[in-house]
């Protein structure tokens, strides 16, 4: 089993705990500066990560505390590419951070190599050939040893120790997460039967915080019902007086359906009996209704943005398939009402990823990416899958930079069905056409394509699109299998290459909130031409996620004439 670490800390002297442990980072760095057991070369190293440290993350020293579990949050937050770090120099500082924190904190000591583990535990690692049963194991063997767990006595409770000490005593970005999959390597090593390996498995609990019952638990009348209700928000009958007027997307019905089934086992795990759940009406019921918003409160500390969606649905259920009494619906409705607004516009997730733009550093990174993508596989003179992948998330990049695109649009694009040319030729005007009966809002799409847009993807579908599949067709986004690729794998690969290169948390769907703010910012309080940019139905919507964009825009600039106007006044009252 290979054990990745540094040469610098490979050579690190024993750790000798100071006198007392630091509190902050600032103790440690006193200390560092005042060991006499460290070579004046290696301080100035340790001092110059802790400092950078420091810098990066915007704290003073003396406000953090010399902990995992406090630096674990700052350290995760952090990426290389976004403070003009390389990736090896941001490994350095971690681990220095970590080792300081180990030598002057209260965190154990700990066996940096693989080499360093005594039998019975060598053996048992020499014994485990597979490299990912080898990474899953690394750290959890290392600390049966330093904490003097026999093979023999592992255990639930082991493991459990384990993910404190993850948490308590390690820079582990998702401790649970190294948890889980040494427990699945060590379970992988039992089923194995490897030689001299514990015949002891451990159960994998998960993390998913999922009450919801199978629906065989209901009675048959409670799934035909719900069978029911589903086909009518799908528009099956077209002619169905009392059916929606637009019918549920696929994705929507699963959302509702789900909404419906974990309903109904909050409601079960408030003590109603599920044989008593008949039919949908039985889940909206003044009584019941409240013993499961009870239930789900208490589930999740409060009210919550999903719990007012739930409450919603259920409501809709009451008024459009089971056409409750009017004395119920206005019980109904004060029971949703105590639960707070629903939460319309931007989330402040996205709100505070968008900040980051406002540097123009952080933009022109954005607006660049897939030129230099593109150049980047252009640059391997026979190129395989790797460089094919890059140079579809370029024009991927391209695409919505330049036409905000919903994700599911983007994900089905098709050059021979989407893409228009007035005529042959390089030099021919192209126009991106989608359908109203392809887009969410039923709005189409059409707009004239940017020339290096045009030849980007032209160049992506002669040299590179052979590569990632054997069929002939015109997606741009093809599976393995056939047909498009999975949409979490395309906005895995749109993410992880804006993430690897400039260091910015965007996904897919960003890039329409990113279209929003620069419209905004380029022309303020033009909602019209943000509402035409994006494909809203109505205005309010676009009013209701960009109000603050343009509102910053407008103090931008009011700043600026502000700052002009100083600088006159300023000349005038002077005489120059």
């Amino acid at each position: 089993m290979t054990i990745a670490t540094t040469s610098r800390s490979t050579n690190t002297p024993p750790m000798a705990p100071a006198s007392a442990p630091a509190r902050s980072l600032a103790d440690v760095l006193n200390h560092l500066l005042a060991d006499p057991s460290l070579p004046p070369q290696r301080v100035r190293d340790y001092a110059s990560s802790l400092r950078r440290f420091g810098r990066i993350v915007g704290r003073d020293l003396a406000v953090m505390p010399a902990g995992f579990d406090a630096l674990r949050p700052l350290m995760a937050s952090v990426h290389p590419a976004a403070h003009d770090l390389s990736q090896k120099r941001w490994q350095n500082i971690r681990s220095d951070v970590s080792a300081l924190l180990r030598r002057y904190g209260t965190a154990t000591p700990r066996r940096r190599l693989a080499c360093h583990l005594p039998e019975p535990w060598r053996g048992l690692r020499a014994a485990v050939t597979d490299p990912a049963m080898q990474r899953g194991l690394a750290r959890f063997l290392r600390y049966c040893v330093d904490h003097n767990v026999p093979p023999a006595s592992v255990s639930d409770d082991t493991f459990a120790a384990f993910g404190v000490w993850l948490a308590m005593d390690t820079l582990v970005a998702k401790p649970s997460r190294v948890e889980r999959m040494a427990r699945r390597q060590w379970n992988r090593a039992v089923v194995a039967a490897l030689p001299g390996w514990p015949a002891m498995p451990v159960p994998i609990h998960s993390n998913r915080d999922d009450y919801q019952l199978p629906l065989d638990r209901f009675p048959p009348s409670f799934a035909a019902d719900l069978e029911a209700w589903t086909r009518r928000l799908s528009g099956a009958d077209p002619l169905d007086e009392f059916g929606p007027v637009r019918p549920l997307r696929p994705s929507s019905l699963r959302s509702a359906r789900g909404h419906v089934l974990r309903f109904a086992a909050a409601l079960v795990h408030a003590g109603e009996d599920p044989q008593a759940l008949t039919t949908l009406a039985a889940l909206v019921v003044p009584e019941r209704f409240k013993a499961a918003l009870l239930w789900l409160m208490a589930r999740r500390g409060g009210p919550s943005p999903g719990l007012i969606e739930q409450a919603k649905c259920l409501l809709a259920v009451a008024r459009h398939w089971v056409q409750a009494s009017k004395a119920d619906l206005e019980r109904l409705e004060k029971l949703v009402g105590k639960l707070g607004p629903r939460r319309k516009g931007m989330t402040d997730k996205n709100r505070a990823r968008l900040r980051a733009f406002d540097d123009p550093k952080h933009l022109l990174a954005l607006l660049t990416l897939p030129e230099r993508l593109m150049d980047k596989a252009d640059r391997v003179s026979e190129p395989g899958r790797r460089e094919a992948l890059m140079a579809q998330t370029a024009v991927a990049l391209q695409i919505l930079l330049l036409v905000p695109l919903r994700r599911l649009n983007l994900l089905r694009l098709d050059v021979h069905r989407h893409l228009c040319r007035s005529r042959s030729g390089r030099n021919a005007v192209v126009h991106l056409v989608i359908p109203a009966e392809e887009t969410k809002t039923s709005q189409p799409i059409e707009a004239v394509l940017p020339e290096p847009l045009v030849r980007m993807i032209d160049r992506f579908m002669t040299r590179y699109h052979p590569l990632l599949t054997s069929d002939t067709g015109g997606l741009l986004f093809p599976g393995r299998a056939g047909g498009s690729k999975h949409i979490t794998s395309l906005a895995a690969q749109i993410e992880g290459a804006v993430r690897d290169h400039t260091g910015l948390a965007v996904n897919p769907h960003l890039f329409r909130h990113l279209a929003g703010k620069l419209s905004q910012q380029f022309d303020p309080g033009n909602y019209e031409l943000s509402r035409q940019l994006l494909g809203h139905r109505s205005t309010d919507t676009t009013v209701t996620y960009y109000t603050g964009q343009d509102t910053a825009a407008a103090v931008a600039r009011y700043d600026a004439n502000i700052l002009e106007r100083t600088r006159t006044l300023r000349g005038h009252v002077m005489g120059t």
